[in-house]
């Protein structure tokens, strides 16, 4: 028994003892007895209260998961997509062109992460504009998916006729292939090759089928006429064909696709974009695997072109998407996106003196697309910023209007002021030696 508990009942019979005869006598054991139920309840009551707390704890998570089950079901992706919705960028873009004049919604603009988490700046981003070259990014995305990067045109060399011991061919020299890339350097090429086979001279003509272009020439007769005066073979004449009669002395196989493509996209060429576009299915073939392979509402891809040219519809956010999924792509493919796109400030061609002075030369990897007529002209620019914190950074900038010029400084002063904060991490370094497009070297010969 505690001290203190014996003190207190020796006290209290001392008390007893001393009280006069007569007088009733407390019960000494009582008061202990009272104290230490009253102990007891206490230290059960102590002991509940964590179990209390921990018990309404649970009752009200209960509550709440009834109320979000109730009110949003799991099942729900609108729900879900907006719960995950990336935070509202702090860098107003309405704002900024207003501030220099423009009307913002004749604007579209989309800035992220390669992982879609970080959103730097949007405005219109699901609105539909005229993407113009822009368009060449789709038709680069499926040529590399359906062809793949080592993909090479063929240009038959067909002879009719035969060769005597003076290398001259008693006939007919006909080429026939649809190689949009095939140029004086090609023409070059098969020159040399038919003098290693003994051709130096044609007694006929220089022959084109349909399909055969020289020098971007939508004309074949055209082309059947500049390219004999590379060849240099002293025919009599030139002309198309239907088809081409004769043996095949041998093949030209073109530069390979990634090669034609990063020279496309570099100097924007449209003939180039058609002649790959006939392969995919033309304009119709390319929305539609765009569109089915993006998982896109068919009224964001809109393409009347695989070029750009003339009526084209697509938003930033559609645009953004084919960017992410080329870079998948190329990387599938043991590239990077600076194999088929060029290099700000690095390259030649449409992007040989964007980003000047903003600190992220070398750094940009894009697309350009200019239009003056349709749309009332557009001006637009898309790819990716490489950066040393944050990596990869997408980005789609749209602008409607004639001020073709001030969009384009606009366009590049908006990227960099977006990302100011985030140091560039460069491709190439400005001034280096740019990359020669179309390597002769590229170029086979085979039977």
């Amino acid at each position: 028994m505690p001290a203190s508990i014996l003190k207190l009942r020796n006290d209290l019979r001392k008390t007893e003892k001393n009280k006069p005869k007569g007088e009733a006598r407390v019960n000494p054991r009582r008061p202990v007895i009272l104290m230490l139920v009253l102990g007891a309840v206490c230290v059960a009551v102590l002991a509940f209260v964590p179990h209390s707390l921990t018990l309404a704890k649970r009752a009200g998570a209960r509550l709440a998961d009834a109320a979000v089950t109730a009110f949003a079901p799991a099942s729900d992706p609108t729900f879900e997509a907006e719960i995950n919705k990336p935070p509202e960028p702090a860098f107003d873009v309405a704002t900024w062109y207003g501030a220099r004049g423009e009307e913002p919604e004749r604007h579209g603009v989309l800035i992220e992460s390669y992982d879609g988490q970080h959103v730097f700046a949007t405005h219109n981003a699901d609105t539909t504009f005229n993407p113009a070259s822009l368009v060449k990014l789709t038709t680069t995305l499926v040529a590399l998916q359906r062809l793949g990067k080592d993909y090479r045109f063929e240009t038959r060399v067909v002879v009719d006729g035969q060769i005597d011991q003076k290398k001259t061919l008693h006939g007919d020299l006909c080429l026939d292939g649809n190689d949009p890339s095939f140029g004086d350097t090609s023409a070059v090429q098969v020159a040399r090759e038919l003098k290693a086979r003994g051709i130096e001279r044609v007694q006929g003509k220089i022959l084109v089928t349909p399909s055969f272009s020289f020098n971007l020439s939508e004309k074949p007769e055209d082309s059947a006429k500049y390219v004999a005066q590379v060849l240099q073979l002293k025919q009599t004449g030139t002309g198309a064909v239907a088809n081409a009669h004769g043996r095949q002395l041998f093949v030209m196989r073109s530069y390979p696709l990634r090669d034609i493509l990063l020279y496309m996209n570099a100097h924007s060429v449209n003939f180039i974009a058609h002649r790959i576009g006939d392969q995919l299915g033309g304009a119709d073939g390319v929305a539609r695997a765009i569109s089915d392979g993006l998982k896109l509402p068919p009224d964001q891809v809109q393409l009347e072109t695989t070029s750009g040219l003339y009526n084209n519809r697509m938003s930033p956010r559609g645009l953004v998407a084919v960017i992410h999924a080329l870079i998948e792509e190329t990387a599938r493919q043991g590239l990077k996106l600076e194999d088929v796109l060029p290099v700000a400030s690095c390259d030649a061609g449409t992007l040989k003196r964007r980003m000047e002075g903003t600190g992220f030369e070398g750094a940009v990897v894009g697309k350009t697309g200019t239009l003056t007529q349709q749309d009332g002209g557009m001006s637009n620019l898309g790819g990716l910023v490489y950066t040393k914190d944050d990596g990869m950074i997408l980005f789609v900038i749209l602008a409607q209007g004639q001020r073709i010029w001030d969009n384009k400084q606009m366009a590049d002063q908006l990227l960099a002021e977006v990302l100011h904060e985030h140091p560039a991490a460069c491709v190439f370094q400005p001034g280096e030696m740019r990359r020669q497009l179309l390597p002769p070297a590229d170029l086979q010969i085979g039977d």
